[in-house]
């Protein structure tokens, strides 16, 4: 119940956000003509896909997995669009769509831009389904970078420096400076002004290449606010037309998206005139991120931070050893635990004889049968046929 409130009151908040919403209102009706085809990837609870039938779509498929597709489906029926749409359940990438389609929207757009699988996402759905000269929303995106003050007083930053109780709890710190944090940002926070250090471009002819582009780049800027450098701001301005762009610019109206904090070991002063070089790096289809930090003082003085999502893991080298690319780790008990349940479900067992499996062979684990109906259960909604 607790994960769909969370679900739920996401989603409220996307609806509520009339500058995300109006733009891509014009972006689809600039776009979208009548008798067009069109695929809503990510749909949620299908604000896109009403706006593309709205626009003259003869069809709309909207694309999204998890019980956000059920509230899609009764809001199309609500306004009278039922015809005109067919909802899918399930992972894009798993989607087979029966006829090519004119038109790809989706709004999988994160808090610097690419960190929700934009490029790869966009990419499969182009090379699968999008007619030649077919249209994407959005067609590029810019990514911007700053130094900044942390926007707040970051507890889970500021506790490894002191003892609790007359305790070190300094290791903690190494992690959590290698973490990425969602906040919300102002002018105030910004110690420069923004750069652009990447653009993506997200047209057919790109997403349907081969390989995707990669994302990085190096920002270099000089301070004209002092203050005390805590990090590295990010966020995006997305290019839904030529004319048509949304932004979560600190310096522009509030949006329902925030802004990414990245963290630098050791926040540090900084002067006016000062020089900070900034590069980001994004792996693992833009979820993951490395951010190097070089600042040079007026003073002559100089620091270098580095820092990666690899080295926010909670994890020993000897744990992370065996994910080293000639390791052959095997599996653990929920390794073991997974592979039974999918093995059963896959050989048509019912949901109370995997229960009882489970209960019976990992007793440890599911110490009674009904913790291993309730296991069974939530695993089957996500991982079974609609």
């Amino acid at each position: 119940m607790y994960a769909d409130y969370i679900a739920l009151t996401y989603h409220a908040s996307l609806i509520a956000d009339e500058v995300r919403v109006r733009a891509f209102q014009s972006a689809i009706e600039a776009v979208v003509r009548p008798g067009d085809i069109v695929a809503d990837v990510g749909c949620g609870t299908g604000i896109l896909t009403l706006l593309a039938c709205r626009a003259g779509a003869r069809h709309v498929y909207a694309i999204d997995e998890g019980p956000i597709i059920e509230l899609a489906k009764q809001i199309v029926e609500q306004n009278g669009y039922a015809a005109q749409v067919t909802l899918i359940n399930r992972p894009s990438r798993r989607a087979n769509l029966p006829v090519p389609v004119d038109v790809i929207v989706s709004e999988t757009i994160g808090n610097y831009g690419a960190e929700e699988l934009i490029l790869s996402t966009l990419s499969d759905a182009c090379r699968r389904w999008l007619k030649p000269g077919g249209k994407v929303i959005p067609q590029r995106l810019e990514l911007y970078c700053a130094p900044i003050a942390w926007p707040k007083t970051e507890a889970s930053l500021s506790i490894w420096h002191q003892p609790v109780c007359g305790f070190d709890f300094s290791p903690g710190l190494t992690f959590a400076v290698n973490q990425q944090y969602p906040r919300d940002l102002c002018p105030a926070h910004l110690l420069a002004q923004g750069i652009c250090y990447h653009r993506l471009e997200l047209s057919s002819a790109v997403l349907a290449a081969e390989s995707l582009p990669k994302v990085s780049g190096t920002a270099r800027f000089s301070i004209t606010q002092p203050g005390v450098m805590g990090g590295v701001g990010a966020w995006f301005n997305a290019w839904l037309t030529d004319h048509v762009h949304v932004t979560n610019d600190p310096r522009r109206a509030k949006t329902s998206w925030g802004h990414l904090c990245l963290p630098i070991a050791e926040p540090l002063p900084v002067t006016v005139g000062d020089e900070v070089d900034i590069t980001l790096r994004a792996v693992g289809g833009g979820s993951l991120l490395c951010w190097e930090v070089v600042w040079r003082g007026v003073n002559g003085q100089s620091r270098a931070f580095r820092h990666s999502d690899f080295e926010g893991w909670l994890s020993t080298p000897e744990q992370l050893h065996p994910l080293a690319p000639t390791a052959a780790p095997g599996l653990g008990v929920d390794g073991r635990i997974q592979l039974f349940l999918l093995t059963k479900l896959d050989a048509g067992w019912t949901i109370e004889q995997t229960a009882r499996g489970l209960h019976e062979q990992f007793a440890a684990e599911f110490p009674t049968l009904e913790d291993a109906l309730i296991y069974v259960k939530a695993r089957a909604l996500k991982v079974t046929k609609p």
